[in-house]
């Protein structure tokens, strides 16, 4: 009976003990109890825990189980203002801020104790962000390698920054993270591109993803005619490359060493496309021999043939004026001149008469650039007159 009664009042008095734990209001029950885990184990379950779980969870839960607290899940402050305990509110409150950072939802993007992801987030990057901002917008034929490999932050401040779009710094230095500098703008180089001179990049670039080439606002060479007039490189006869948008087959985008951001100085640049050895033979037009093909072509586009700066025979008396005058080609002691124009001539491109249905305007094997082989005046002209 005796050990009995012994052991009744041993229980009143462990309960009784545990009812004063209970209800004291100087400590919660979490802080006599600290092992929050053994009830809260999901809070803990990723690969990354918030770091303040080493300081215990009464940190953020002050008053954890704490009888006759009014404050949410036990939090010493609500919303956002609980996590400027810890965090240094001037990071996250810069002049641009991310709309969810400048709502005070840090939860839309973290989790508040444990992940599998860095930083805390719901999800893996970029898949995070794409909750948000449309995916389609930065999936296209063309990418930008750190939106393919989901490296947002490459650029990105997450939060809140100085510059527009968040970016990291400003362009073009943001973009000489990645891209050698040198290669799109120094001072070894003569000539620079004008948008490139003033860090204007995405002047032509996408910064995400593109349906164009080298991530290009648009092909080229419609990108071209944002800023040059589309108007001034149409005509009846267009370059072919240029035809078929080849504008960087001839042109630097960024910069270069040579007039116009030609990748080549003429007429090297135009030997990359045109048979050489026609341009090079015993004799050769001057203009020619001293690479001046754009003194007699158009670039571009032009509305005669051959690309021609002017109609055929008008621009060779443009450096030939005695030409002009009519008198030439005369034979022997006869006053007849040879007609220069105004006569059809079938082997010609235009199929009309003209300094060029004698003359190579290029380079030939004969006496004064005759287009057939001749070793006097005199000869070429049976290639025309048969039997006479």
């Amino acid at each position: 009976m005796g050990e009995r009664t012994i052991s009744i009042h041993s229980s009143l008095a462990f309960l009784f003990v545990f009812v004063i734990i209970l209800l004291s209001g100087k400590n919660s029950f979490s802080q006599q109890f600290p092992d929050c885990l053994i009830c809260h184990k999901m809070q803990a379950s990723g690969q990354y825990v918030h770091p303040v779980y080493k300081k215990g969870c009464t940190s953020c839960h002050t008053e954890a189980h704490k009888t006759g607290s009014k404050a949410q899940k036990y939090l010493f402050a609500k919303g956002v203002d609980l996590c400027w305990g810890c965090h240094n509110k001037a990071k996250f409150s810069k002049k641009f801020g991310h709309p969810p950072v400048a709502k005070g939802e840090c939860t839309s993007c973290h989790d508040v104790h444990a992940t599998n992801n860095p930083r805390l987030l719901l999800l893996p990057m970029p898949k995070l962000c794409y909750k948000c901002h449309d995916l389609a917008k930065f999936l296209n034929k063309s990418n930008h390698a750190p939106v393919d490999e989901g490296k947002c932050m490459s650029c990105h401040d997450p939060h809140s920054g100085e510059i527009k779009s968040l970016l990291l710094a400003d362009v073009p230095a943001l973009c000489f993270q990645c891209h050698e500098k040198k290669k799109y703008i120094s001072e070894e180089k003569k000539k620079h591109h004008s948008p490139v001179a003033k860090g204007m990049c995405r002047n032509c670039h996408q910064p995400h993803a593109s349906a164009s080439k080298k991530l290009l606002l648009a092909s080229t060479p419609d990108m071209c005619f944002v800023c040059h007039e589309g108007a001034d490189f149409k005509n009846k006869y267009n370059h072919a490359p240029f035809a078929q948008g080849m504008c960087m087959n001839c042109h630097e985008p960024h910069q270069g060493d040579i007039k116009n951001l030609l990748l080549a100085g003429t007429p090297s640049l135009c030997f990359n496309c045109h048979n050489k050895a026609e341009f090079l033979k015993k004799n050769q037009h001057p203009p020619v021999s001293a690479g001046m093909c754009s003194i007699c072509h158009e670039p571009h586009a032009s509305s005669t043939f051959a690309l021609l700066s002017y109609p055929i025979n008008d621009g060779c008396v443009l450096c030939h004026p005695r030409i002009a005058a009519g008198a030439h080609g005369r034979a022997g002691l006869s006053q007849i001149w040879h007609p220069l124009k105004d006569r059809k001539y079938k082997p010609s491109r235009d199929g009309q008469l003209s300094c060029v249905s004698c003359h190579s305007p290029h380079s030939s094997d004969s006496m004064i650039l005759f287009r057939f082989p001749a070793k006097t005046p005199a000869e070429i002209c049976s290639n025309c007159h048969k039997g006479k």
